[in-house]
């Protein structure tokens, strides 16, 4: 079992992101399930301050045994996770 939470745009623009953070970490601390972000509604890339939240979120989630999972990824940000390497440490499902 997991918990899905779909991701929009505006969750990842600079105005959308403390909330954005705010609203997955405490999913994070309040759960004993896998977390499934759901990207299928992005239509941009990810800048580096969203990346590293991500990163975030799957090391709170780690440190519990639970684990971060991705789905509904654009071909671009499937291309960011891979050029640095990142498809190796976060689940990216289809």
């Amino acid at each position: 079992m997991a918990i899905v939470i779909e991701i929009k745009n505006n969750d990842l623009s600079f105005d959308g992101l403390s909330g954005f953070r705010e609203r997955i970490m405490s999913t994070i601390h309040n759960t004993r399930e896998d977390v499934v972000l759901d990207f299928t509604e992005i239509s941009m890339s990810l800048d580096s301050a969203t990346i590293g939240e991500l990163m975030k979120f799957h090391s709170a989630l780690e440190s519990q045994q639970l684990q971060l999972q991705i789905r509904g990824v654009n071909k671009l940000i499937r291309t960011v996770f891979r050029l640095n390497k990142l498809d190796t440490i976060l689940h990216l499902i289809d």
